[in-house]
């Protein structure tokens, strides 16, 4: 998970975003004294996770999450103890530098300031890139070394657009630890709000490449490939989402770019194609792997149950 120095980066430079009107709430009624979405964790989900559609169009809204997501979000249940997620994380080759942050905090909203509400949305984005524009998909986009070189987005000068990023292939690349309070939206960077939303939101972004859209002009990056994303991403979301919510104390409120910068100009259209049932199932498994370690390790006598 750790990578040796990429690059400088440079972005271009855009004006800064002013919200008017109905967007300073967002899609989701954003409540800025609260810095929290409106309705309770689960009914903020799933506004929050509208299906994303070609061109940033928001699909019809679920009925309800799936179970995995429904039971626990913004609680503790099935949420690991440090120890079971510190030894599954050593298992699976983790640093111990990375396994160390679980005893870490996550970020808190107005750039950290320790009295302000601790970072409570985990957005998930998708890279967009490489855009293939008219050519055809390579053979495999899951092993396409073109696709999946992480190294793509690693800068020099720690201006990644991410917390997070996770390849095809399910490998992760750490770009700023969560106690790093980071913006990667429209909505988290306007003008409006000054530093206030500045680390309530984490970001990860899952590598998917894209081609342009008849109809749209050769050079957009509107299509996205199907499926979105590859079994081994979303075991590996499972696992950062994991992560990130045993630091925060209670399962994070997960929300899609796409949606959180609805209704502002130049918006987003990421992640496409995204399967929450994928992830949810990815989640489910995992959680029971963690359940099946605590309780192996409690009958041993290593350590108390969750």
């Amino acid at each position: 998970m750790e990578m040796s120095s990429a690059g400088k980066c440079r972005f271009a430079k855009r004006p800064p975003v002013i919200l008017k009107g109905g967007q300073i709430e967002g899609f989701c009624k954003f409540d800025h004294d609260l810095q929290l979405f409106a309705g309770t964790p689960a009914e903020q989900a799933r506004c929050l996770l509208h299906p994303v559609e070609p061109v940033g169009r928001l699909g019809p809204a679920m009925e309800a999450l799936p179970a995995a997501l429904e039971k626990r979000v913004g609680g503790e249940t099935g949420l690991p103890s440090p120890e079971t997620l510190s030894a599954l994380l050593r298992d699976r080759g983790a640093t111990q530098d990375l396994i160390d942050t679980l005893a870490q905090p996550v970020s808190h909203a107005h750039d950290n300031d320790p009295l302000a509400r601790s970072a409570t949305y985990i957005v998930f984005h998708d890279t967009s890139t490489p855009n293939y524009r008219t050519q055809p998909w390579p053979l495999s986009i899951d092993d396409d070394p073109r696709i999946n070189n992480l190294r793509r987005y690693e800068c020099s000068n720690d201006i990644e657009r991410a917390h997070v990023f996770i390849n095809r292939g399910g490998k992760i690349f750490l770009a700023h630890d969560f106690t790093v309070p980071w913006r990667a939206t429209k909505f988290e960077t306007a003008k409006n709000f000054g530093p206030a939303l500045k680390g309530l939101f984490l970001h990860v972004e899952l590598i998917q490449p894209r081609r342009a859209l008849r109809g749209y002009g050769s050079r957009n990056d509107f299509l996205a490939p199907k499926p979105g994303f590859s079994q081994a991403q979303y075991d590996s979301l499972a696992l950062v989402y994991t992560v990130a919510s045993r630091r925060a104390g209670f399962w994070m409120i997960p929300t899609f770019h796409s949606v959180l910068d609805e209704g502002i100009r130049n918006k987003h259209d990421d992640p496409q194609n995204f399967e929450l049932e994928a992830f949810a199932h990815s989640l489910d498994t995992l959680v029971d792997e963690l359940q099946m370690r605590t309780a192996a390790a409690s009958a041993s006598g290593e350590t108390k149950p969750d």
